[in-house]
């Protein structure tokens, strides 16, 4: 398109359609963007891809702020991957936005720039504007770089400036986002120098010098602590197991399966009472694990979340600060952790699956700590709470009252409050079992969880089954509710709860009893009852 009267408009406009020509839409795909954005099989990624890169340019103009774009599958298996966008703070994409990216997704080449234009006047943005700026990362998945190069091309249609910061964890790319929109230092080598020194502050040097071992589940972690364990090596030792130089990506290893097989992961030599963690393959969740006489124990997110917690309010309290302190789960949580934390005077609440929820609720605290049981969670700091901490750190003079707030204040600088960050977590484990004087053992047996046992299973369309009360009651179909009530009705101190899984066609039990054996009993009755339940439904459509 070329000559007079050719607006910048119609230029853009024309880019559009050229580019998507090479992303049409493939033939009985749809897309759906959900609790983690969009998964799926890595080959047919790319169409929505690309749109994601316009809507992206898009969200960035009309927030006048940098976006962030990360590719990643998580704990999916290699041959999947997935795309999430990422807000100015480093928050999650918005409901609105998420309903968007699905509707845009699925738009046919040749609708695209009508749908395009309809949108921007929606959200008001110019699609001219040359304001806005991506910034996009990906796992080590090989489909990573076609997926991101589709983003790309999206955003640049759309005059956005685009920053490919390439391999890096996804609590990396958030961490980068919300630096970039707050003008503070955010590159990569930033990340690794402030928590870094963050953690050297806090936890100083010992005598013998601590090691511990990390499961990286052969993805992303691996690169990011190849890069940390060299500035932390006159402090602490840290083994990487699951590298990626040999194994598949969270096949037999990672947290994922870690959580849902209860056991440790292949590719870890222990020791007895050795420190042990496990993250997934885009490094936002860890957990801790350790043995024990050779018993296996593991200690999840509602383990860390205590620990965190029990440890913040203890410092609170000593600095005499007037701070609310809460702790955010959900229906995933032990039943015994709940019980603990009201039992120390730490309000707890439950929330839907998902970190954007988490994330949310967390922020009605001053100080809040949000922990899934998989391991995914941080704590946030309000910005009273953070000033309020910097002023008795500074100002007090009473030594008790200053050594705690001082101690707080660096424990702030030590946590991604971003996200959920497998990395910096296990740092600030490290660091809180230091300073507290706690064994693992000492640690675990602050209460005992309840027997658990979860399933995944699969069934023809997730989106059959609703919920309701923060994902602890089944609303539809009618009458399923009613036969799980029944189920648990027959085991002791017994709950168990059914949901559609975010990630993946399939759906998640739950359950939890008084022995493992009923835990176990339980979840597989509850599993064939919904199997059968579905398809019999399916079988009168």
């Amino acid at each position: 398109m070329s000559g007079e009267g050719v607006s910048p408009l119609d230029i853009t406009l024309e880019s559009i359609r050229a580019t998507a020509s090479k992303y049409n839409l493939i033939p009985d795909v749809k897309y759906a963007y959900g609790t983690a954005g969009f998964r799926c099989k890595a080959d047919i990624l790319a169409p929505a891809a690309y749109r994601m890169g316009l809507l992206s340019a898009l969200r960035s103009k009309s927030v006048k702020a940098a976006i962030g774009v990360m590719v990643t599958a998580s704990h999916n298996p290699p041959e999947d991957n997935g795309l999430k966008v990422v807000e100015p703070q480093g928050e999650m994409l918005l409901p609105r936005w998420e309903n968007y990216s699905t509707l845009l997704s699925n738009t046919d080449s040749a609708s695209l720039v009508e749908a395009l234009k309809d949108l921007a006047e929606e959200v008001d943005v110019t699609l001219t504007s040359s304001r806005g700026k991506i910034i996009v990362g990906r796992d080590t998945r090989e489909s990573g770089p076609l997926i991101s190069a589709a983003v790309t091309a999206g955003a640049q249609n759309l005059q956005c400036k685009v920053e490919d910061i390439g391999i890096c964890t996804t609590p990396q790319l958030h961490w980068i986002v919300k630096q970039t929109n707050i003008s503070k230092p955010n590159t990569l080598e930033d990340y690794y120098k402030t928590f870094s020194d963050s953690f050297i502050n806090l936890y100083g040097k010992s005598d013998p010098k601590p090691s511990i071992k990390v499961d990286c589940a052969n993805g992303v972690g691996a690169n990011s602590l190849r890069t940390l364990a060299p500035l932390l090596s006159d402090y602490i030792d840290i083994v990487i197991c699951n590298d990626g130089s040999s194994g598949k990506l969270n096949e037999n290893c990672g947290a994922d399966f870690v959580k849902l097989m209860q056991n440790a992961p292949q590719g870890v030599n222990y020791s007895e009472n050795e420190h042990c963690y496990t993250i997934d393959g885009d490094a936002d969740r860890s957990l801790f694990f350790f043995f024990q006489d050779h018993k296996f124990n593991m200690l999840d997110g509602d383990k860390i979340a205590t620990l965190f917690a029990g440890f913040l309010n203890t410092l609170i309290h000593e600095a005499e600060l007037n701070l609310s302190l809460g702790v955010v789960q959900t229906a995933y949580a032990n039943g015994s952790s709940t019980s603990y934390l009201r039992t120390k005077g730490i309000p707890v609440v439950c929330v839907p699956t998902g970190v954007k929820h988490l994330h949310k609720k967390a922020e009605d605290f001053d100080v809040g700590v949000y922990f899934e049981a998989n391991g995914h969670g941080t704590v946030l700091f309000s910005d009273s709470a953070m000033e309020m901490i910097n002023n008795r750190a500074v100002q007090e003079t009473r030594k008790i009252q200053k050594s705690a707030a001082t101690q707080l204040l660096a424990f702030t600088k030590l946590i991604n409050t971003a996200v959920g960050d497998a990395v910096t977590n296990i740092l600030a484990i490290e660091t809180i079992l230091k300073l507290c004087n706690l064994s693992p053992e000492s640690w675990n047996n602050m209460y005992t969880d309840l027997p658990y046992r979860q399933l995944k299973i699969n069934i023809r369309d997730r989106d059959i089954i609703k919920t309701t009360d923060a994902e602890r009651k089944i609303s539809s179909p009618e009458g399923m509710q009613d036969k799980i009530d029944a189920l648990v009705s027959d085991f002791s101190n017994a709950r168990c709860f059914v949901r559609p899984s975010g990630t993946e066609n399939c759906v998640r039990v739950h359950a939890e009893c008084a022995t493992q054996r009923e835990a176990d009993s339980l979840a597989m009755s509850v599993g064939s009852m919904v199997f059968d339940f579905t398809e019999a439904l399916h079988s009168r459509l």
